[in-house]
């Protein structure tokens, strides 16, 4: 189990695990959540800026959260306290395969709660050539160890 006092701001992780953006998945969500045509429609995503089907914003967050969950180590979070600074900077493509680093940018200990403290991390979300396509800041309240376990 990863505590508060365990993250140490500069700390990268490079999560073992990967997304594949398939048709079935893009389309699927997004006529649920967000029924852009160049989300949902082959045909239409062809002759839109993007040229082929595209995942809309939304699924991606949720792709982020899915590799997030994925870090070897279970961490003991609290809850989340917000997401900042949220970038789309490349279109996540029908078969984009993405990826996700994680990166501690600064910890705060709670001044009113000793059993836990802040956390900010920046989440990098590449595809398989290396392009960053979406980042974020996420802000997690983090419970500390103070029993001296794990």
């Amino acid at each position: 189990m990863r505590y508060f006092d365990d993250f140490v701001v500069g700390e990268r992780h490079d999560i073992p695990a990967t997304y594949e953006m398939t048709k079935d998945e893009i389309v699927s969500f997004a006529t649920k959540w967000d029924p852009q045509p160049f989300h949902v429609d082959e045909e239409a995503a062809a002759k839109s800026v993007y040229g082929m089907l595209t995942a809309c914003g939304t699924h991606i967050q949720a792709v982020v959260l899915f590799l997030a969950a994925r870090l070897p180590e279970e961490t003991a979070v609290i809850g989340a306290l917000g997401y900042d600074e949220v970038r789309f900077l490349k279109a996540a493509k029908l078969g984009d395969t993405l990826r996700l680093v994680i990166e501690c940018i600064e910890t705060k200990p709670s001044s009113s709660k000793p059993d836990r403290g802040v956390v900010k991390n920046r989440h990098i979300l590449m595809n398989q050539s290396g392009e960053t396509v979406f980042t974020q800041t996420t802000t997690l309240l983090i419970a500390r160890d103070l029993k001296g376990g794990d």
